[in-house]
């Protein structure tokens, strides 16, 4: 349990946080919401003891093991990347060197009592910090992030900076703390690495605080939304498909509020200032206005200032825009893929899938013409221009000494100075921030950069390589609305799902040197997946690899660790999304044996039994909700009164009901989302 207590914290005049005072349960999943700049990252470094605050108090269960995963990371020189995740195991490694040391004097003379006793007490502590399942849980959670033998036995100083903070991500997992702190886990890692983590949090039994900006994470990972803004704390005891919703209702129950104390308030005012004067009426005027000095004003928060994204109309293009044929692409010895062949046609808003490392940056570059096939052909076509987005593009010395309206005028110097300070104003770059130089900027603000020099090109084809990374979810939602308005083609890249799920009108798999096309939308990909023989036949030999290679140990190992293997990740992505197409009657109904009629009916009967069951629970449910939700807007109503605010009992009675109404609410939308899943109501 970690009790916060009216946290503050500020920065020159500005309060990043005021009085902040939540509780984190034992087995509380929780993820920190709110714009960037909001101090969601400083809150967590709080947490951890590694950010002192102006006050307030922070307790800490004496049970409390704290894992944090920060957003910038150091590096384990000369150490390859399995003995660096295994430093997770850092204490236990340092037991074991003492214990070994203590057995080589055991060869040479009579150990002495004391010896003796450590030794004993060494071994108990190898055994509760899993020092012998030490080595196998590493390579699996390794494996699970992605990395293969060859890989874990790489120089870490040799991977780039994706696949160390993977690393730093495993040693974090392993070190099996009763809470972690996660700050944007999933910005480096590819979707089967991303559904193995879903997996593991899933059956973490400790509390997590997760900062990220992947929806589609974040809604099946956490079951409660904290939400920083304007320096004040709002909990929200439901997922993230529903915290939007309740925001806005609870936005719209504040608004009414205020409209009523603002007309209370008006009309004290008036009598004070009609009666003030007057003998026989002034005390009554005294005390109307002390009873409008203790009124405690409902304040109505402020907008967050939001970037503006709208692309210019595409000029028109042929309707093929690329042609690959047979295309082939290796450096030197090593091939990245080979006989990729698919076509592009004007209006087509395609995905390129596969794990990190497989290849999709260089299939984007490969088309535009930035890098050359190796074998094979790609045809562009007929009035194609292009606009790229690049994940990384580092500036050159000259660039990072350019302010930003300069930065911009070298690159596309026909545009007006005015019209490109227009576009760094839509993107939060106002007045004096036109200025900064670039260099300066950290990666989330030089993307911004970059999004304004795609704004103001005139291209009818857009090639984006993870356009969403350092965007926040209101930011996210703006620019796929951008895209979706988008008259011409667009080719990208991204790990976030529900970005995919929403543009994506066809899917190109780059993985194990082959380029597959998949002529349909993501979940037309996903289910592709499922059916394919090939694909299921392959999972299934790498599946046995896998449990060839486990440790006869392993058993013992904690819940949680190696739930998934990479053979069955494909199945996990689109169970992960699919799910709830397969009702769980359907799913647990028993098989017909030696073709009998009789089971087949009674399964059938069974199944009817289980939806009419499940059918009158979400009536049930959706009952209770309303008449919960109409208790909260009550509740909201008169704590906002000012009889309330003068009885302090009556107060604490009434905040204490609504949270209680409140948690109620969240259980029963979990079990409602519970049932949807299993394919009921709806």
């Amino acid at each position: 349990m970690i009790d916060v207590r009216n946290l503050s914290l500020s920065f020159g005049d500005r309060y990043l946080f005021k009085e902040l005072s939540f509780q984190l349960g034992d087995k509380e999943k929780i993820c920190l919401a709110g714009p960037n700049g909001s101090g969601k990252t400083t809150l967590l470094k709080v947490l951890c003891g590694e950010q002192q605050t102006d006050g307030g108090q922070i307790i800490r269960s004496n049970s409390v093991k704290i894992g944090y995963l920060r957003q910038h990371l150091g590096e384990d020189k000369g150490a390859t990347v399995y003995e660096a995740a295994l430093q997770a195991f850092g204490d236990a490694l340092d037991f074991a060197k003492e214990l070994d040391g203590l057995h080589a004097i055991l060869g040479e003379r009579e150990a002495t009592e004391a010896e003796l006793n450590r030794m004993d007490f060494l071994q108990d502590e190898l055994i509760r910090s899993n020092y012998y399942t030490a080595e196998s849980e590493t390579r699996t959670v390794l494996a699970g992030l992605g990395f293969s033998n060859d890989e874990q036995d790489r120089p870490l100083g040799a991977m780039s900076g994706g696949w160390r903070m993977r690393v730093a991500l495993a040693k974090v997992l392993l070190a099996q703390p009763t809470t972690l702190f996660l700050d944007e886990p999933t910005n480096h890692l590819d979707l089967e690495s991303i559904v193995w983590l879903e997996s593991y949090i899933r059956d973490y039994s400790g509390s997590l605080v997760l900062i990220s900006h992947d929806r589609a994470f974040v809604d099946r990972t956490c079951d409660r939304i904290l939400e920083i803004t304007n320096s004040q704390l709002t909990y929200y005891p439901v997922p993230y498909t529903r915290y939007e919703e309740e925001k806005a209702l609870r936005m719209e129950q504040l608004v009414k509020a205020h409209k009523k104390q603002t007309d209370e308030i008006a009309s004290l005012e008036r009598f004070v200032e009609r009666f003030k004067a007057k003998a026989s009426k002034a005390t009554q005027a005294q005390s109307k206005q002390k009873q409008i000095d203790k009124i405690e004003r409902i304040v109505i928060p402020g907008g967050v200032s939001t970037i503006r994204l709208k692309f210019p109309e595409a000029p028109p293009s042929g309707q093929w825009v690329f042609d690959a044929e047979d295309v082939d692409k290796a450096y030197g010895d090593q091939e990245i893929f080979r006989d990729g062949k698919f076509s592009i046609q004007r209006g087509d808003h395609a995905v390129l899938v596969g794990p990190n490392g497989a290849g999709k940056t260089t299939l984007l570059k490969v088309l535009q013409g930035i890098e050359k096939p190796t074998g094979g052909k790609v045809t562009v076509g007929a009035n194609v221009v292009i606009g790229y987005f690049a994940q990384y593009e580092e500036p050159t010395a000259a660039e990072a000494a350019m302010d930003l309206i300069t930065y911009l005028e070298y690159s596309l110097p026909k545009i007006p100075t005015q019209q490109l300070r227009s576009v760094l104003g839509a993107m939060l770059f106002s007045d004096d921030d036109a200025f900064k130089k670039f260099g300066i900027l950290s990666g989330g603000e030089r993307a911004r950069v970059r999004m304004c020099r795609l704004l103001l090109q005139n291209c009818n084809v857009l090639i984006l390589d993870e356009p969403t990374n350092h965007l926040d979810m209101d930011s996210k939602q703006l620019l796929m609305r951008a895209i979706e308005a988008f008259t011409g083609t667009v080719l990208f890249v991204s790990h976030d799902r529900y970005f995919v799920e929403n543009i994506a009108t066809r899917v190109i798999l780059v993985k194990n040197g082959k380029v597959t096309d998949y002529p349909g939308d993501y979940h037309y990909y996903l289910n592709k997946l499922l059916s394919d023989d090939r694909y299921a036949t392959e999972a299934k030999q790498a599946g046995g690899k896998t449990a060839k290679s486990g440790s006869a140990k392993s058993e013992s190992k904690p819940a949680g660790l190696s739930k998934l293997s990479n053979a069955n990740v494909a199945q996990s992505i689109a169970s992960a999304t699919a799910t709830a197409a397969v009702p769980s009657a359907a799913k647990a109904a028993p098989a017909a044996v030696n073709g009998s009629a009789s089971l087949d009916y009674e399964a059938k009967k069974e199944a009817e039994k289980q939806k009419r069951k499940a059918e009158k629970r979400w009536g049930e449910i959706e009952s209770a909700i309303s008449g919960l939700d109409q208790k909260v807007s009550t509740l909201d109503a008169e704590l906002c009164l000012p009889d309330t605010y003068a009885d302090q009992a009556l107060s604490t009675r009434l905040a204490r009901e609504k949270r209680e109404a409140e948690d109620a609410l969240g259980a029963l939308y979990k079990e409602l989302e519970q049932l949807e899943a299993e394919g009921y109501g709806g």
